[in-house]
């Protein structure tokens, strides 16, 4: 709030005021994370980077939704052994590091929300709020199933598999830990809390 004398009246404003112009969400599958964030950042006004960033990867590339998505967010596997002069650069990270360049290129303007993709390290220079989603597999089960459309008996396997392979490549990007408290600003249940209430609370974290 802010003031300013016109006409002899005290006139009052209400501003705007943000202290993280960037918010970085990691989630486990099944959590809900990408319709939190989604909602965040319209509560924010702030630009959404998603499942987006896959298709500006797809353009910059000249690869195929398909082709992108199947290898986004994977561990690179690295030869043991290399001949000298041979590009052994991966597909998985020639992704990332076109991933990255994208989502560094977005954040030459304040006022993001990233999902996944070890944002809070690609953008650890700047100030952001580093938010981790998880929630119980009983939760996680029922959304695999009746919102991410799996089979019942599928359900698991898939939610184990997007964990595992999430977990390995921020640990691989990041050098810090999934989900630990030393590495995030706030790890948030979102069993336990219904979407609006977690995105009027990261709301309020957000603003200054």
């Amino acid at each position: 709030m802010y003031s300013f004398l016109q006409y002899g009246i005290i006139i009052c404003i209400e501003r705007r005021v943000f202290m993280y112009d960037y918010i970085t969400i990691e989630r486990k599958y099944g959590s809900g994370g990408h319709e939190i964030a989604k909602k965040l950042a319209k509560k924010l006004g702030y630009r959404l980077y998603d499942r987006g960033v896959v298709e500006q990867t797809c353009k910059k590339m000249g690869l195929s939704y398909e082709e992108v998505a199947n290898m986004d967010e994977q561990t690179p596997i690295k030869p043991i052994f290399k001949t000298p002069g041979i590009d052994y650069t991966t597909i998985a990270e020639k992704i990332y590091n076109t991933e990255a360049d994208i989502i560094k290129e977005a954040a030459e303007q304040p006022g993001c929300v990233f999902v996944g993709r070890c944002a809070s390290e690609i953008l650890k220079d700047k100030k952001c709020l580093k938010v981790f989603i998880t929630a119980d597999d009983d939760y996680r089960m029922d959304r695999s199933i009746n919102v991410e459309n799996n089979p019942a008996d599928k359900a698991d396997e898939v939610m184990k598999k997007f964990d595992k392979k999430r977990e390995k490549f921020f640990t691989t990007h990041s050098g810090g830990k999934w989900g630990s408290p030393e590495y995030f600003d706030l790890i948030i249940n979102s069993a336990n809390m219904d979407e609006d209430s977690i995105v009027a609370m990261l709301e309020g974290a957000a603003k200054a």
